[in-house]
């Protein structure tokens, strides 16, 4: 194995040891209780070593926020239709109902209220910017409506898991669903 490769697998092995020991974290503690000294200990690497990958942990944090938010956003949707703004709803509610824990925990969990904003704003924003027009609407009339299923579907979400997801899978999609399409019944088409 050349060089090269053979560092290459290091820095994976080691930035995954990282990740799982802070994913461990993330569903034991809130992030302010969070040190990179438990973490290094955790992932059983030294300090310096977290430092040559990452500057902090809000670093870190950043990076999965990248990639939650990738998941979303690659995904082709059009809010044209009440039809499109279900399917919508329909696709957030299941996706997000088979998160990891420590997925449902950093969407879901007070602590760590501003990554799911963060999230949230840059997914409705580039929603926004790729569906512009959609609800044949001023620029800043369209941002409300975009504000409002942001917000709104991702607080239903929200309620569900502090509930316990008591309401069946199906069941909170159809009240998502009247919920938010009621709100834009006037200004999507049917």
């Amino acid at each position: 194995m050349s060089e090269k490769k053979h560092k290459d697998l290091r820095v994976r092995k080691t930035k995954k040891a990282i990740r799982s020991a802070f994913e461990d974290m993330v569903c034991e503690m809130d992030y302010n209780e969070i040190s990179i000294k438990e973490l290094t200990a955790r992932a059983m690497i030294n300090r310096k070593t977290f430092y040559l990958h990452y500057q902090d942990l809000d670093e870190l944090l950043a990076e999965l926020q990248d990639e939650y938010v990738n998941v979303f956003i690659k995904q082709n949707v059009s809010y044209k239709s009440l039809d499109d703004i279900k399917n919508l709803i329909r696709l957030f509610f299941e996706s997000a109902s088979k998160q990891s824990k420590f997925q449902e925990r950093l969407i879901c969990s007070g602590s760590y209220q501003n990554f799911f904003n963060q999230v949230n704003k840059r997914i409705m924003d580039y929603r926004r910017d790729t569906n512009r027009g959609a609800f044949g609407m001023d620029e800043l009339s369209e941002n409300f409506v975009f504000a409002y299923y942001g917000a709104n579907s991702a607080l239903l979400y929200r309620q569900w898991v502090a509930d316990g997801k008591k309401i069946p899978l199906e069941e909170a999609i159809q009240l998502a669903t009247k919920l938010i399409c009621n709100g834009m019944s006037a200004f999507v088409k049917n």
